[in-house]
């Protein structure tokens, strides 16, 4: 399975230093880690729904088509479930990655995309349900941890300095 993330830093302070990262995790059945990926979107990717679908683009490449994915983004699973001509509508501000998408994941069924609940504890495993209607499992939750990990750390990576982010909020 492909566990996915996008996330967001340094919003608070100031729209202008927020930084986005990407994370794609493999998990193989029992629960080992055999590929990761971590990293920057592009500079026209600027939400943290975007980082998301640049992880799921990105997660098509470390694996063989029609693997089972794991994406925390509900608009993002929603878009693969409604298809292709409606993800890439004009009007919908991710489809310039969707239009990317499409071609990765052509052939695989829309069902190996399931939602999963995204920050999750450990009692929540066995609790809360995901797209999918299982239960949470400790494999999708700690996968999901790392994928949300690996993420952070891709943003952090072009972090603007403390100093002026300091300066900027003083501001």
């Amino acid at each position: 399975k492909v566990y996915t993330d996008g996330s967001r830093i340094d919003a608070e302070t100031d729209p202008a230093v927020a930084r986005l990262g990407w994370s794609a995790v493999v998990v193989n059945d029992s629960g080992r880690t055999i590929a990761s990926a971590k990293g920057i979107p592009p500079e026209w990717i600027v939400d943290i729904p975007g980082a998301e679908a640049w992880a799921i683009l990105q997660g098509t490449g470390l694996v063989m088509p029609g693997s089972p994915f794991r994406v925390d983004c509900k608009p993002c699973s929603d878009a693969i479930h409604r298809g292709a001509k409606w993800a890439t509508a004009g009007c919908r501000p991710l489809a310039r990655i969707f239009n990317l998408i499409f071609p990765a994941i052509e052939g695989t069924p829309p069902e190996r995309f399931v939602w999963m609940p995204a920050h999750t504890s450990r009692h929540d495993i066995g609790v809360k349900r995901p797209g999918d209607g299982t239960v949470l499992t400790e494999l999708d939750r700690d996968a999901n941890d790392s994928a949300d990990s690996l993420a952070k750390e891709a943003a952090a990576a072009e972090r603007v300095p403390l100093e002026i982010r300091d300066r900027i909020k003083d501001c």
